[in-house]
């Protein structure tokens, strides 16, 4: 029997146990609602909340999760509803005329008022022999008492048409939104209308570099990144010179230390491991250069587990070539590294075994495939064959005894497993030195993958000499922990914490600028670009200026790359030779010996727009916050507010800055959000990394700001760089206001569109009504702020045009 079957025959067995005698409140819930609820309309226990508390009243139920979509409010069975004659039947009818009863009428005004306080849609009276659902909260300007009930009089009418009441009120019913299309007499809230950038034919465009912009760029990722990253001779200098520390907090960040502090607490909760920082405030943990020696005696393997970006590899780089280079100055260090890896065949162990040998040869000088070695790895083998069946030989017949003895050798190296273990046994005893081997960045592969080269990881720790790190991120250890091949090992895992941005960023200009005075000196330079070594070095004495002495440039990088190092590496590339700076302009004042100083605008510009015309969201590593799913203009606003919430409310709670899913959705509820909403910004917050959730639960929460998420809301909204590139990518619901905003190009009318846009902006906040609700987001203090700019802007562009100069 299927679920809508099987609940009408929970209806019809309900109906015929009910006895006329009269019920309280109590057991009215327990005999009748309950039970339609829960076995009619196939409600889940998890769905139902009884009696929550909330400013200062209890509602009978709450139903819905993660967010309420339902009250239902119990009375007595004896308070009974009053139908005027000739509407018994009817499924609909008007709440007015429900009014003119007095149970009826308190019954309903009751259960609304639960509704609107609380944000909940669909409002239900019931005394479980009589049914009344309407909407209470709605968002088309109807006054809810001024619309329509769906009625059913009789416990029989909810049997005789259950296929009605399963629609509407039904756990699957009310997901549908179908009392919606029933009662207001139209679908889903309609979709948000199309954006500027719809009507822009050429959009996204891509912006010109000249050619002094596009060696500039070739250079910068050059010297940047390409050097630092290449495994060269220049590896142990690039470590020595540009390794950050990893404990410091940052300095620049906008949400509170201890968000920050608490980067991996929930992972150890949800996959239940248990870690230890990789450094200290006083450098390396000396238990992690401990464990280096203990983890080979106990068999398993050293896990490092970092985000994305903190620097996982420059860590176990910077520890292997400097920090314990003592510690391991007798250890053959083996570096395999997946995220550079070609495509691997099906046999990985083989590949891996490959790579080690490989390596053993080529770095270490040690080839043991070479005979000489061979008779040394196996030398207590040959003298236990000399002494076999075939030992006479020796005397009587040489050549046969060297042949046997060969052909002893080669089965025994035959195998490449068990000879590289050998070997490395061979070398541990003998020359008293043992591997240590580094499988990498293996977190860029599918988790079968992962999987996979974690077993190959214990195979080589269980039995082989030596320690084997594997590097993961935190979601790969809590998939692979709860479900993969981590599952079955007690693991030892260390972690590693971002490492300041602004230091980064310095020591890898001041490597670079060092790289290009040495390649100047030694002629290396390259002679076809246009732009010289001088030049080149004029630009990172700017870059350099700026991230030394420059607060606010510094905090929008630290910030916006969320502690990533490698975002905060590609923003810096990305404004390096960006057509959206004039490095004419930042030579020229090079030329005159000054040092051009960066404006703030340029380098957001540089960082959203990338290499196009126009804002690209699908290329862009900025979020669009004013960007939204319904022709509700007021949702404009819905992302900032749900940032600021979760930020406001996590500080308050604790539990690392973490609040329920459920909370957020109230909290938008009562600002008159609806559900979908509400579930659509979050989903775009979590994509962007403005919000992050403990590892394993996704969009189920609980929910906590990131850095990203938090300078969104509280400073690039009142930014006019960031408002005027989001202008094309923000549908516009008031259809006065489209048509005044328009494509323009020129600075001046930009800044007037964007004044526009915020005038428009104004407008949809008023409909919100919360300019006294306490938020943790006020838009007319961000919008008096964004003003501000704005003049601000308006002035710079005057007088850029008074000297003739390309100012924006």
């Amino acid at each position: 029997m299927d679920e809508f079957a099987s609940a009408k025959q929970k209806i019809k067995e309900l109906a015929a146990e009910l006895t006329n005698s009269p019920l309280n409140e109590a057991t009215t819930r327990i005999r009748i609602i309950d039970r339609l609820l829960i076995e009619c309309l196939g409600w889940k226990h998890g769905d139902i909340t009884n009696e929550p508390y909330h400013a200062g009243d209890y509602a009978d139920y709450e139903l819905g999760q993660p967010a309420t979509e339902m009250i239902v409010e119990a009375k007595k069975e004896g308070y009974y509803f009053s139908i005027p004659a000739g509407l018994e039947g009817r499924r609909q009818i008007d709440i007015a005329t429900l009014l003119e009863d007095a149970n009826a009428g308190k019954a309903v005004k009751q259960v609304l008022k639960y509704c609107q306080e609380r944000g909940v849609p669909i409002a239900v009276a019931t005394n479980g022999r009589q049914l009344v659902a309407f909407y209470a909260s709605r968002q088309d300007g109807v006054p809810p008492l001024q619309g329509r009930a769906l009625i059913f009089s009789s416990m029989q009418e909810m049997h005789d048409d259950f296929q009605v009441l399963w629609g509407n009120l039904s756990r699957e019913g009310v997901a549908m939104k179908n009392l919606q299309r029933a009662l207001l007499g139209r679908s889903i809230q309609a979709m948000a209308p199309g954006k500027l950038s719809d009507e822009i034919s050429n959009y996204p465009g891509f912006r010109a570099r000249t050619s002094l912009e596009t060696d500039l760029k070739t250079l910068g990722d050059l010297f940047l990144q390409d050097l630092g990253s290449s495994s060269g001779p220049l590896s142990k200098e690039f470590v020595e010179k540009c390794y950050t520390q990893n404990d410091a907090l940052s300095q620049y960040a906008t949400v509170s230390k201890e968000i920050l502090r608490s980067r991996y607490a929930a992972l150890r909760d949800a996959a239940e491991v248990e870690s230890e920082p990789a450094t200290t405030r006083k450098g390396i943990n000396q238990k992690l250069t401990a464990t280096i020696m203990t983890e080979a005696l106990s068999r398993r393997p050293l896990v490092i587990v970092g985000d994305v970006g903190v620097g996982k590899t420059m860590f176990l780089r910077n520890l292997i070539e400097v920090e314990a280079r003592e510690l391991l100055g007798n250890a053959y260090v083996f570096y395999i590294d997946f995220g550079r890896e070609p495509a691997l065949s099906n046999d990985l162990k083989a590949y891996v075994l490959e790579r080690l040998v490989d390596q053993l040869r080529e770095v270490h000088s040690i080839d043991i495939e070479e005979g000489a070695f061979i008779r040394d790895v196996y030398k207590t083998e040959l003298a236990r064959f000399a002494k076999g069946v075939f030992g006479p030989l020796a005397q009587s017949d040489p050549a046969q005894f060297q042949m046997r003895e060969i052909e002893r050798l080669q089965q025994l190296a035959g195998r490449t497993d068990e000879h590289l273990k050998a070997s490395f046994d061979y070398l541990k005893t003998r020359k008293r030195r043992s591997p240590v081997i580094v499988l990498d960045n293996i977190d860029q592969r599918p988790p079968e993958f992962q999987d996979e080269i974690f077993l190959i990881a214990q195979s080589l720790a269980d039995g082989w000499p030596g320690t084997v790190f594997v590097t993961l991120r935190p979601s790969t250890l809590y998939e692979s922990k709860t479900k993969g091949s981590l599952a079955a090992y007690q693991l030892r895992v260390f972690t590693i914490s971002p490492a300041r941005v602004d230091r980064v960023i310095l020591k890898r200009l001041e490597w670079a600028y060092e790289q290009l005075t040495e390649s100047q000196e030694s002629g290396a330079f390259a002679t076809r670009f246009t732009i010289n070594a001088s030049a080149m070095q004029a630009y990172l004495d700017v870059l350099i200026k700026a991230f030394t002495e420059d607060r606010e440039l510094n905090e929008i990088l630290d910030n916006l790359s969320g502690g990533n190092v490698r975002t905060a590496l590609e923003f810096l590339t990305t404004f390096i030779g960006s057509g959206y700076v004039s490095t004419s302009r930042v030579l020229e004042v090079a030329g005159r010996g000054s040092i051009y100083t960066v404006p703030t605008h340029e380098f957001i510009r540089a960082i959203v727009f990338g290499d196009y015309d126009y804002f690209y969201p699908s290329a862009s590593k900025i979020c669009n916050v004013f960007d939204i799913s319904t022709d509700d203009g007021r949702e404009h606003f819905l992302m900032c507010l749900v940032l600021a919430h979760i930020e406001r409310a996590g500080v308050a709670a604790g539990r690392s800055g973490y609040i329920d899913v459920a909370n957020v959705y109230r909290y938008a509820q009562e600002l008159g959000f609806t559900q979908e909403q509400t579930g659509s910004q979050l989903v775009r917050a979590k994509d962007w990394n403005l919000i992050h959730a403990p590892e394993g639960r996704n969009m189920e929460g609980p929910f906590r700001i990131t850095t990203v998420g938090s300078y969104m809301h509280k400073s690039m909204v009142k930014r006019f760089a960031y408002v005027d590139a989001m202008i094309v990518d923000t549908p516009i619901t008031d259809i006065a206001f489209r048509r005044l905003i328009t494509n323009i190009f020129p600075v001046r009318e930009r800044i007037d569109r964007a004044e526009k846009f915020r005038s428009y902006l104004d407008q949809q906040w008023l409909k919100l009504g919360s300019s006294d609700s306490g938020t943790a987001f006020d838009w007319p203090t961000a919008s008096g702020q964004l003003r501000a700019d704005l003049e601000l802007a308006k002035e710079k562009a005057e007088r850029a045009v008074s000297r003739r100069t390309n100012w924006y």
